[in-house]
């Protein structure tokens, strides 16, 4: 009976400490794209780029060893199929801060203007209620509180959709260039899919506190 008890807290730990560097990493990942769009050297931004590739390759093997460890636990501190849920919705918001990084860096823009510092700002503020979220798993009686930072980031994706909605609009009224129209259209759809899938991860979240 001990043994069992001691594989149980230590799978315990295990995957809560898992999802918090998943969280964290994702976190890490949204304020260096803050600041991305908002310094004005052209050499610091590359950096910055290459820390958020490094940074989104962490999270996919974070990603990889909660998947690997689902196969080998018997017990698990929560429902299997929402554990591998969670993992999944907290990659998807790695993937899409990298996909928005990523084309910011590609497209080579020089200029961010309101509509992308205040999505960036949306990604991150949700982030980190995701990163929140995660650590109030592992504690007792926190469902209420992880389901209020849900609300929260929910609150943050309506923002980032208005935005969106009106930084394209004003991008097919104002802007004369149809290149510089693509590129910037495409750069406010990942960053407004980056809020996105920082909803689902709230979503997920939300699941599974009610049903703890």
């Amino acid at each position: 009976m001990a043994g069992i008890l001691n594989n149980f807290f230590s799978n315990r730990s295990l995957f809560y400490n898992l999802f918090n560097g998943a969280a964290k990493n994702v976190t890490q990942m949204a304020d260096l794209l803050v600041t991305v769009v908002n310094i004005e050297n052209q050499y610091d931004r590359e950096q910055l780029f290459k820390q958020i590739d490094k940074l989104e390759n962490n999270g996919d093997d974070i990603t990889h060893k909660i998947f690997l460890a689902l196969d080998k636990v018997i017990f698990t501190p929560i429902n299997r199929g929402a554990i591998h849920t969670l993992a999944g919705a907290i990659d998807d918001v790695s993937d899409a801060i990298h996909e928005a990084s990523g084309r910011m860096n590609i497209y080579k823009i020089t200029y961010f203007g309101p509509a992308i510092k205040q999505t960036a700002a949306l990604i991150f503020e949700a982030a980190n209620k995701i990163e929140n979220a995660v650590v109030l798993l592992s504690s007792p009686k926190s469902n209420e509180n992880i389901i209020l930072l849900c609300r929260h980031i929910k609150q943050h994706e309506r923002q980032a959709d208005l935005i969106y909605y009106q930084s394209v609009a004003q991008l097919f009224s104002e802007e004369k260039d149809a290149i510089n129209l693509i590129k910037y259209r495409e750069i406010m759809a990942s960053l407004e899919n980056s809020v996105n899938c920082c909803k689902k991860a709230a979503e997920v979240l939300e699941s599974i506190a009610l049903n703890n």
